[in-house]
């Protein structure tokens, strides 16, 4: 479980977001994302809307009919949410383990 998953739980947005995010030169179509996610193409597809919406995501290229995106490095969002996830993994590792 990535460290943003740890705050805000599972969602197919925030799984999209974290392949992105560990890799931000790479470029994906949907299937490619859905299956390192571990999701559904489909799920991916319902998904997107919200993904274009915060404009996390840029397109790159096409190979036939195949779009390709990659992570919008840009975006205000995606700066939040790298900095976000590089706080709450400071906290994870400097947290003290709590006794039973």
């Amino acid at each position: 479980m990535t460290p943003l998953e740890k705050v805000f739980g599972e969602s197919a947005v925030l799984k999209v977001l974290d392949v992105l995010m560990e890799h931000p030169s790479m470029d994906y179509s949907k299937k490619d994302l859905a299956e390192t996610a571990g999701i559904a193409e489909s799920t991916v597809h319902r998904s997107w809307d919200k993904i274009e919406e915060i404009d996390a995501v840029e397109e790159t290229r096409k190979y036939g009919k195949t779009q390709l995106y990659r992570l919008n490095q840009d975006s205000e969002i995606v700066k939040q949410l790298y900095k976000l996830d590089q706080q709450i993994r400071q906290d994870t590792e400097t947290a003290e383990p709590v006794e039973a």
